[in-house]
C-alpha cells in the first residue's frame, strides 16, 4: 500500500492519510477541520514497525472504514537552547 500524507495548513503538528482509492473524497471538512485546507505532504509506502510517524496497521483499519487517518505529529519548529550553566 502507499499512504498519501496531508497536512493541515492551519494546524501544521495535525496530518491525514488516506490511500489511492479514497485520495478524490478527501477534504478538510470530511476530518473535521471545516476551516482549514489540506497541503500534499507526499506519497510513501509502508515500512512497517519502522514508520515513526504514525501506526500503519492503525491507519490502514481507519483508511478502509472512513477513507482516511488522522493524526497529530509533534511539531519540527527548533527548540531554544538551555542556559550554558544553571544558576
Amino acid at each position: 500500500m502507499e499512504f498519501l500524507i496531508y497536512r493541515f495548513k492551519c494546524e501544521q503538528d495535525d496530518f491525514v492519510v488516506t490511500d489511492a482509492e479514497h485520495e478524490g473524497e478527501l477534504t478538510a471538512e470530511k476530518c473535521g477541520m471545516p476551516v482549514d485546507e489540506l497541503e500534499k505532504v507526499g506519497n510513501f509506502a509502508e515500512m512497517g514497525k519502522e514508520r515513526v510517524a504514525f501506526d500503519e496497521g492503525l491507519a490502514k483499519r481507519s483508511i478502509a472504514h472512513q477513507g482516511f487517518y488522522r493524526f497529530h505529529a509533534k511539531t519540527f519548529e527548533p527548540v531554544a537552547q538551555p542556559p550554558l550553566s544553571m544558576p
